[in-house]
């Protein structure tokens, strides 16, 4: 089940901080073939799929990955469907904060 968002939904969005599949490896102690399976798989969908780079949302989400994996022993199957949960949840929040800001 692919995981896909849209970080713009066409505004204006200030310039994030990007990183390559090195620096994420070196800066944030995760592993290369652990980055790219999750890329694989599509769990996680770069900021930028033609350099391969990451974004501070790209980062949080394989962290998650990474302690649902190591920490609390998830497996591949059960991966996604956490993760389109915490999608939905985030879409929830935003939806709510929209919602508060209008009224």
């Amino acid at each position: 089940m692919p995981i896909t968002r849209e970080k713009t939904r066409g505004k204006a969005v200030k310039k994030e901080k990007r990183y390559s599949i090195e620096e994420v490896v070196e800066q944030f102690g995760i592993c290369k073939r652990t980055v790219i399976y999750c890329i694989e798989q599509e769990w996680l969908e770069p900021a930028d799929p033609e350099e391969q780079q990451l974004d501070q949302e790209d980062v949080a989400r394989l962290s998650l990955i990474c302690e649902l994996q190591e920490k609390m022993g998830v497996n591949d199957e059960a991966v996604p469907i956490i993760l389109h949960l915490v999608d939905q949840i985030h879409y929830l929040q935003v939806g709510i904060q929209k919602r508060d800001k209008y009224h």
